[in-house]
């Protein structure tokens, strides 16, 4: 119990640092929302912003899923003097490798952009000049994925949830000063101002425990070790930003502004899953990887089983208010500006179908984690081999349907069968998961979630419809407050233990 009190303090002092850092980030969104709608404009820069963020997402695929068990091994094993040395050198390593694309990138942009988007001479040309603005700080921002992960790996995970600070004050400064006279380029230059604020953020926090060596050494054979488990990871860490890459091309071909109510509607379910499932898959996969250092697989599968419970009784509640709700919140968070009711409409239509995948989006990444805690990266390649595949047929079938809610829907749907297939595989790989001891409290969820969802139908229909961001806020307020004690209620007559767990710890923090 006392190991549980201590993850769950731990958890919730890590959710308070991300909850701020996403804050800013939704104001650094709604900004731009506000400054630029849903319009062509705004179109070039989601649509550049993926070109840069996808070398991000490999790099940070490569490197969050084996510096964390490499680093701890090499550290409890041997010392942190021989740690220190092999994380010195894969951060020079990836400085190097990510200069080189950098510069592949920025030289090959322009026929990249025209093989992805489909776009007129005027989008390709835009979206081509935001790119290359912001393909300038990557790697500064790649250095800083190699940053935060050894401070993970050393347990000091507030200190790596900074770096989401320095994006949103960066492009929230570039657009207010600069947007007037050079338009959507402002916030290609906070990006890449962001970028070299992120890596220059952590430094501090490295005192007394990471001494940097200047060494470049590809022959080492722990980096080809690291190399070896990375290219398989690289893929089943990032497969939900694949999938959303696949579906910004494919809403290329749809009517203008549907690219940027994807992006918008995404940027709602990367802050859900940033508050509800980062931190505690953060924290256990530090944890996880210590465990399969010592081979004590029982403490793993303990870990795993609660893990799942807390996050779906955190979870579940959020998001069925958020899909009941979704064009309010939408109304709420983005309506001012150049972002009208037609931009709602689509946006929320656009969210509602994501938010069927959340569950999915978070477990299966978390899943991902327990096998990445036993350096098994090949059973998630294959299985995001699988949900990419079925994500690209799934696409062209409901997109000629549904449009860019059939893109979403299309990602939810593969979102969880890969999620599937994963227990399944882990099962095999470590045998029982004891998933029957946690079968009853999961129910038990499930009907308070469900209970709580019908709460908030009854009260969207009672509730008067508000106008403007205002009156979407207060509609928002009364039925999520009804909804959520109602869920609160029925987790204690059903008599949810987890939420006794959940509410024990954060007392006994509160007490601390």
């Amino acid at each position: 119990m006392a190991k549980k009190d201590k993850l769950i303090k731990t958890t919730a002092m890590v959710t308070v640092v991300i909850i701020l850092s996403k804050v800013f980030g939704l104001a650094r969104d709604v900004l731009t929302a506000g400054y630029f709608g849903t319009g062509m404009e705004n179109d070039a820069y989601a649509s550049a912003y993926t070109l840069f963020y996808f070398p991000v997402l490999l790099f940070n695929s490569c490197i969050t899923a084996t510096i964390v068990p490499l680093f701890v091994e090499e550290r409890e094993k041997y010392s942190l003097k021989h740690s220190n040395h092999f994380a010195s050198n894969a951060l020079n390593l990836f400085i190097v490798a990510s200069l080189l694309i950098a510069a592949v990138m920025y030289a090959f942009c322009e026929p990249i952009v025209k093989l992805i988007f489909q776009f007129d001479e005027a989008g390709i040309a835009l979206t081509v000049k935001l790119t290359r603005i912001m393909m300038l700080g990557l790697a500064f921002n790649i250095a800083s994925i190699v940053l935060s992960s050894l401070l993970n790996a050393m347990e000091k995970f507030m200190a790596a949830q900074l770096t989401g600070f320095p994006l949103s004050v960066a492009v929230i400064v570039s657009v207010v000063l600069f947007s007037k006279k050079i338009g959507i380029e402002s916030i290609a230059w906070g990006v890449c101002a962001a970028s070299i604020l992120q890596a220059l953020i952590l430094i501090p926090f490295l005192a007394g425990w990471f001494e940097y060596r200047p060494v470049l050494d590809i022959r080492d054979k722990r980096f080809h070790r690291l190399l070896k488990l990375a290219g398989p990871a690289v893929l089943s860490m990032g497969i939900s930003e694949i999938n959303h890459l696949i579906d910004r091309s494919l809403a290329s071909g749809l009517p203008t502004g549907s690219i940027s109510a994807m992006n918008y509607a995404y940027k709602l379910i990367t802050f859900l899953l940033g508050i509800l499932m980062v931190p505690l898959t953060t924290i256990m996969f530090s944890r996880m990887s210590k465990q399969a250092v010592g081979e004590n697989k029982s403490a793993m599968l303990e870990s795993l089983r609660h893990s799942i419970k807390l996050i779906s009784l955190v979870a579940l509640p959020i998001v069925a208010v958020a899909m009941v709700m979704s064009e309010d919140v939408v109304q709420m968070i983005y309506m001012r500006g150049s972002f009208n009711m037609d931009s709602v409409k689509l946006t929320g239509g656009v969210l509602f179908f994501y938010l069927i995948g959340v569950m999915g989006f978070g477990l299966r990444d978390f899943m991902n984690r327990s096998f990445h805690a036993i350096q098994d990266t090949r059973t998630p390649f294959m299985v995001a081999c699988l949900v990419v595949g079925l994500n690209i047929v799934l696409n062209l079938i409901l997109r000629i349907y549904m449009g860019a809610r059939g893109l979403a829907l299309a990602t939810s749907i593969a979102s969880y069968c890969g999620l599937i297939v994963m227990f399944f595989l882990l099962r095999k790989r470590l045998g029982l998961l004891g998933f029957k001891q946690i079968a009853p409290e999961m129910v038990k969820i499930l009907i308070s979630a469900l209970g709580c969802a019908a709460v908030c139908l009854l009260m969207r229909g009672v509730a008067p419809e508000g106008s403007g961001t205002l009156g979407a806020f207060g509609r928002l307020c009364a039925t999520t407050a009804a909804s959520f004690v109602a869920y609160f209620a029925l987790c204690l007559v059903l008599r949810v233990n987890t939420m006794k767990e959940l509410l024990g710890g954060l007392l006994g923090r509160a007490k601390g």
